[in-house]
């Protein structure tokens, strides 16, 4: 069985790079890593191996759509969180529904400030911190990206290498003196603006988004009410194997 390798790179609890046989997990970095994988038919994506599992994004947004009809950022509750796991996921070819864990408890930990690193989101995303009364946890199958993996995915560049890119909040990656982070990040969208799963704790209408290159958050009213990108993000079982494929978008990695 071959195994998905080129751009796949050790993390350790910082969220560097790391050569120790013991890393925190595994991510897919740069601008176009070979991690292409075919599922339901389509070109997805492997974000990277979490605990034993394949953690995986669709190549191409769904459209754009609200996080939650009635303006609330839970997860639990999100008009987007049904759709996905309801209709979105009864289209899904179904000798890969059988591979997809239906059991997976997200964390829906977010954050009051979008001015942070990735290392920083990344703790909150695993934390306690959200609206009164919304969950902190979910379990379910489909889901989308956190901030943290679109800021972890970026190798850097020349001018800005990854070390830089992770020490500048992710609010600021728009700034054109750190263009190195948006155009080495293979989870960053040109077009398209997108959805991620964090809410914005401090208020209930919040949630954390991908635009222009920067992790946005802003207070204004209702924003998981207006219309982004979605790219459904899931977890594939720990016994689900990579039978072919070398992860190129035209040579994907087929599943067995």
């Amino acid at each position: 069985n071959t195994s998905p390798t080129n751009g796949l790179f050790a993390i350790d609890n910082t969220g560097e790079l790391t050569t120790s046989t013991s890393p925190r997990e595994y991510r897919y970095i740069g601008a176009n890593p070979d991690n292409y994988i075919q599922f339901n038919n389509e070109l997805w994506r492997i974000i990277g191996i979490f605990d034993g599992q394949l953690k995986i994004i669709r190549n191409e947004s769904l459209g754009y759509m609200q996080w939650d009809s009635n303006g609330v950022n839970d997860w639990s509750t999100a008009s987007l969180q049904t759709y996905l796991n309801n209709g979105y996921y009864g289209g899904i070819d179904q000798e890969d529904q059988s591979k997809v864990d239906g059991n997976f408890t997200w964390k829906l930990g977010g954050s009051s400030n979008a001015s942070i690193t990735p290392q920083e989101f990344y703790e909150g995303e695993r934390g306690t911190e959200v609206y009164e009364g919304n969950s902190t946890e979910w379990i379910g199958s489909i889901a989308l990206m956190y901030p943290s993996d679109y800021g972890f995915a970026t190798s850097g560049g020349s001018t800005t290498n990854r070390s830089s890119c992770l020490a500048t909040a992710l609010y600021s990656w728009d700034s054109s003196s750190v263009s190195d982070c948006i155009n080495n990040s293979w989870l960053y969208d040109f077009e398209t603006d997108q959805w991620t799963l964090s809410p914005f704790s401090s208020v209930s209408f919040v949630a954390f988004y991908i635009e222009h290159g920067r992790i946005n958050g802003s207070n204004r009213s209702d924003v998981v009410s207006i219309s982004y990108g979605v790219r459904p993000t899931l977890y594939l079982l720990s016994d689900v194997e990579i039978a072919s494929g070398i992860g190129t978008s035209t040579d994907p990695y087929i599943l067995k």
